[in-house]
């Protein structure tokens, strides 16, 4: 067969790609028999695979970075329809505050541990801050209950609205680095700070927009199909309100997550094969971040890699201290009691924005000539330890805080 890029075949890309889905499928249905975080399993399995040589991430050419952005395009879209609009009425005093400024807070304080504990530039501690800010929904359904709770479900809304915020902030800040690489020695990237913040009010500004017509639209067309090709509809509309927002340099996750909430409030658009549609696609996706992001360290990388105390203590404030900290600040006179508020800081799993977004670090930072590559690769080390303790950590707070109130 032909190549598909240089010295990379078709064929060795499609053997790439059914490994990858047949683990998956194994994984889902072994994990959901024993109970055991999905996710997690993937992870290791890309590690396992690529250390016996069966996968191989430079295999994939450039197919790993437009999966990534694939995949929060979809699990974005699919876990919009997941939200419960009543709840978040119910508790938009707490979910909106702490999926907002509660992700801004533990953003700052994962930030300055990278840059004053682990040395790491300051571009670079921000970048990382930004990706660990947040919760993931996809965890955060692998951890809880089917039936949840007034916690769980704060857990589950704020997991979704936080996710354009933990997308935007670490691609500004990408963009800030890549800028600043050009102009070293000079001031002329301290001068382009307001023109950041101008950029990220057209994110946001053009995305809301987006977003908004992005819902009338595919109201619309769902409307005018009837329940007919909806599931090919439904792709149809994320990725092109996705796109349209990108060309017009707004936040296509922002605009895409407007769209499936607003796509989700309306009643009659709730189709079971249209949820289930959206729900397989973002496993598969999710399986091919995950596993991707294990490819990324073999069992000899793993090995010869020293862990030093200060990236232990990292790992360790990314998931608690810092989440702990902004939960306690933000949910000050709310009315949940203090066993409420330790549930809603120790359970805080990490989960596709780190996953899809620190690999990224080391793609931009190939391109910038004296760019700290073993930084990059701390990030990224970092990335792999807090998704996997910050999901069994997780776990283990939800079934003891849970035996103690069923």
């Amino acid at each position: 067969m032909q190549p598909l890029t240089a010295g990379i075949s078709t064929l060795a890309v499609l053997n790439q790609l059914v490994i990858i889905i047949a683990v998956g499928l194994f994984l889902k249905i072994a994990c959901e028999k024993f109970k055991f975080p999905t996710i997690v399993a993937l992870i290791i399995s890309g590690t396992l695979f690529a250390s016996i040589g069966v996968l191989r991430i430079d295999y994939l050419g450039f197919l790993p970075d437009l999966i990534r952005v694939l995949a929060l395009i979809i699990v974005v879209f699919s876990n919009g329809f997941y939200l419960k609009i009543s709840t978040l009425k119910k508790e938009s005093s707490i979910v909106l505050p702490l999926a907002s400024l509660g992700v801004i807070l533990t953003v700052t304080i994962i930030a300055g541990l990278g840059y004053f504990v682990l040395g790491l530039p300051l571009l670079i501690a921000a970048f990382m801050g930004a990706i660990l800010g947040g919760t993931d929904p996809a965890a955060i359904s692998s951890v809880l209950s089917k039936k949840p709770d007034k916690i769980q479900s704060i857990l589950n809304s704020e997991s979704i609205m936080n996710q354009p915020l933990t997308v935007i902030l670490p691609i500004i800040i990408l963009d800030f680095l890549v800028n600043s690489a050009r102009h070293v020695g000079s001031f002329e990237s301290l001068f382009s700070l307001p023109v950041y913040f101008i950029q990220f009010i057209l994110l946001v500004g053009v995305g809301l927009i987006v977003g908004l017509l992005g819902f009338f639209f595919g109201q619309a067309l769902l409307n005018y199909l009837k329940g007919k090709n909806e599931e090919l509809a439904g792709l149809m509309i994320a990725i092109g309100v996705y796109a349209i927002a990108e060309n017009f340099f707004g936040s296509g996750i922002l605009a895409v997550g407007i769209t499936s909430i607003l796509l989700n409030s309306h009643k009659s658009q709730e189709k079971k094969s249209f949820l289930k549609f959206n729900k397989e696609m973002a496993f598969l996706f999710t399986t091919f971040v995950f596993v991707m992001l294990g490819m990324t360290f073999t069992i000899e990388k793993l090995t010869a890699m020293q862990i030093t105390r200060a990236e232990v203590l990292t790992v360790i404030f990314a998931i608690f201290a810092a989440r702990m900290v902004s939960v306690w600040a933000i949910t000050f006179r709310t009315g949940l009691n203090f066993r409420e508020r330790m549930r809603l800081s120790l359970i805080s799993p990490k989960g596709m924005a780190p996953a899809a977004l620190a690999p990224l670090l080391l793609v931009v930072g190939g391109s910038i000539p004296g760019f700290n590559l073993g930084a990059a690769q701390s990030v990224v080390k970092i990335v792999y330890l807090a998704i996997i303790l910050s999901i069994f950590i997780s776990m283990i707070v939800f079934v003891a805080t849970k035996k103690k109130e069923y």
